[in-house]
């Protein structure tokens, strides 16, 4: 098949809804601006199918992972598996995050201790998630799929959405959807 009579990608499961908000512009206005940590990667994906982003990806979201209430808010396994199956491929990389935690409660179980300057600081280690040339091939020709007002309401939602600090979004989260907090393990970290 050459590549003239190759179908264009279209947003049809669950891997291309990943590919395409990985590859969406944010904060910075530069497409595939990363995200940061699997936390603000479900909470995202969760939101996409609360119907605050493109209603495209709302209704495919809804079709594709499950979320359930869980340690840190909602949950799908199957967004994880999808992660996994895009690193494999080659699709998206990580880079392993190692920051200071400023704020008293954005992450409680996953720091270290780590001794300096006479004080003892809480250090998170969490991954980011970025595309990689290949991905961000895909993930523009997904996007390029896209009509005008689909890919600005991405960019808007994930713009607003991926700049929140991780205690600001699990806050919001919380609040909108307390049937998912029930589970939660830093519920009360948050003063909720």
């Amino acid at each position: 098949m050459s590549q003239a009579d190759r179908q264009p990608l279209r947003i049809e499961n669950s891997l291309d809804i990943l590919l395409v908000l990985l590859y969406a512009p944010g904060r910075s206005s530069k497409t595939g601006e990363p995200i940061e940590g699997i936390t603000r990667l479900q909470k995202l994906m969760f939101l996409l199918q609360q119907g605050l982003g493109p209603k495209k990806l709302e209704v495919k979201a809804k079709q594709e992972f499950k979320f359930e209430p869980y340690k840190m808010g909602p949950y799908a396994e199957s967004l994880q598996g999808d992660i996994d199956e895009l690193l494999s491929i080659g699709l998206v990389r990580t880079d392993r995050l190692r920051y200071l935690i400023t704020d008293d409660g954005d992450a409680r179980e996953r720091y270290t201790e780590v001794e300096g300057e006479g004080e003892k600081r809480k250090v998170v280690e969490s991954l980011r998630y970025e595309l990689t040339s290949r991905g961000m091939d895909a993930g523009g020709e997904l996007w390029g799929s896209m009509d005008e007002k689909a890919r600005e309401e991405l960019s808007k939602f994930k713009s607003f959405f991926g700049g929140l600090s991780l205690r600001q979004l699990l806050i919001l989260v919380y609040e909108k959807y307390p049937r998912m907090a029930g589970k939660s393990e830093i519920r009360e970290h948050l003063n909720l």
